[in-house]
């Protein structure tokens, strides 16, 4: 997988058909944080491409809301029996909100993860936290057999973005990627070749959506592209696919609030 790897690490962030990251901040910057996937694409994609010869499976509707809060308390005694490093896994996944929806016949599958935060600082681990709950929705498409697997593990990677609050400035920033000195760059071969040319049908229409909302008015954002809400408090940044596989740091925001 290697070679796939080398030709999406410059789009290495939470990555779906079409995402929308979204925080809402009060006024001590505590707030909600949430994103959501339209995966839709992905599920007609893989209909479209199943070999005839194999019957297709029951359409299964899923409308589910998993509050992981309520899974401690209800498994508290298996928590307690895992080891130091599975607790800190699965300690991860506090406070998280994952509400699935699928519904094959009106092709719908999408989901969205969510989290309140108390400090500005406990979003320093949201993508971590966000990629462990991704590993639930990845495990459930997976024995719905709604996705195809190696898809579904590429393009949900999460990438290293920080956010920061510093001089009434709030900055998200997604660092490029360094790869490993044994990951070579090698030719591509014909499976490699058709998993790229799936790969850009399936994203070549596709947008990340950044949603944020400040307390108070802003003064200025860093991209000309952004759009600033009638009320001057909330920011609206749209990236297609193909400038973010084009160069990641479009992705990087710097937003000004009013003193």
């Amino acid at each position: 997988m290697k070679k796939l790897i080398l030709l999406f690490v410059s789009i290495c962030f939470l990555t779906s058909c079409n995402v929308t990251e979204s925080i809402i901040f009060d006024k001590d910057m505590s707030g909600h944080y949430m994103t959501a996937f339209d995966m839709a694409p992905m599920l007609d994609y893989a209909n479209a491409n199943r070999p005839p010869s194999k019957e297709s499976p029951i359409q299964e509707k899923i409308d589910t809301t998993v509050v992981f809060n309520d899974l401690y308390k209800t498994h508290k005694d298996s928590i307690t029996a895992l080891t130091d490093d599975q607790r800190l896994e699965f300690d991860k996944l506090k406070d998280m909100v994952l509400k699935v929806q699928m519904d094959e016949e009106k092709g719908i599958f999408k989901f969205e993860m969510s989290k309140k935060f108390k400090a500005f600082d406990e979003l320093k681990t949201i993508y971590e936290e966000t990629d462990e709950a991704m590993d639930y929705v990845k495990e459930m498409s997976n024995k719905e057999g709604k996705a195809p697997k190696q898809q579904l593990d590429e393009l949900t990677q999460t990438a290293k973005v920080s956010f920061s609050f510093e001089n009434n400035t709030f900055s998200r920033f997604q660092p490029e990627l360094k790869l490993d000195d044994d990951m070579e760059e090698v030719e591509e071969d014909d499976e490699d070749d058709m998993f790229k040319k799936q790969f850009e049908e399936l994203f070549s229409n596709s947008f990340y959506t950044l949603t944020y909302k400040f307390p108070k008015k802003l003064k200025s954002v860093s991209s000309t592209n952004a759009v600033i809400s009638e009320d001057g408090k909330t920011v609206v940044y749209k990236v297609s696919w193909n400038a973010i596989n084009s160069d990641a740091s479009v992705m990087n925001l710097d937003v000004v609030l009013e003193d």
